[in-house]
């Protein structure tokens, strides 16, 4: 069995401006960073063997600070990136709230749920499923560190816990915390999730 141990990248100034990232390369706030050096105090005591990030460097780098000292293997995977917002990429939250009827639609799609010119979540859930098995069949028995994205998180939390991704669903975990996926025999399954970190 490979054990994955998700968490997601540290702060960054859009995301404290409340703006949709999407792809956009962004890094570390000062506050990012510094909350991924308490993560590192935290985590000391995780065993891992190695470290799985998305692409971007806003994960990369999280990644680095949260197992620095420590002599890793890191990997990363461009499937590990959050979902292509489009169009919508770069919007504030109140601006799309001001899409209404739109974003409630598109919303009520559940996994199908696509910005415009972007992808949807379930393009989302396939490929991180697709990069942590492919991972998983080269590490059978590891213990792997993965820093990702928030929607890659809700994406794959959602799936495994068997909700739709709709707005009604019962909430998933928030904040940063970590979170438990195994994978055993080829298929993916939810070990649940630790205290905010």
């Amino acid at each position: 069995m490979t054990t994955f141990f998700l968490l997601r990248h540290g702060p960054t100034a859009w995301n404290a401006e409340k703006r949709i990232q999407g792809r956009t390369d962004t890094e570390l706030s000062p506050e990012g960073r510094a909350l991924a050096g308490t993560w590192a105090q935290a985590l000391a005591d995780l065993e891992v063997d190695a470290v799985l990030t998305s692409d971007l460097v806003r994960a990369v780098e999280t990644a680095d600070l949260v197992t620095a000292g420590r002599d890793l293997p890191t990997h990363r995977d461009p499937r590990l990136a959050e979902q292509d917002w489009g169009e919508w990429t770069g919007l504030v939250k109140p601006e799309l709230k001001k899409l209404g009827k739109e974003l409630t639609r598109r919303e009520k799609q559940g996994f199908d749920f696509r910005p415009p010119g972007g992808e949807s979540r379930e393009e989302v859930l396939c490929r991180a499923c697709d990069a942590l098995m492919d991972f998983a069949a080269e590490h059978p028995h590891g213990r792997v560190l993965v820093v990702t994205h928030n929607g890659v998180l809700k994406a794959l939390l959602a799936a495994l816990s068997g909700l739709e991704f709709l707005p009604n669903d019962p909430p998933l975990p928030q904040g940063y915390r970590l979170h438990r996926i195994e994978c055993l025999d080829g298929e993916l399954a939810l070990g649940g999730s630790g205290p905010e970190l």
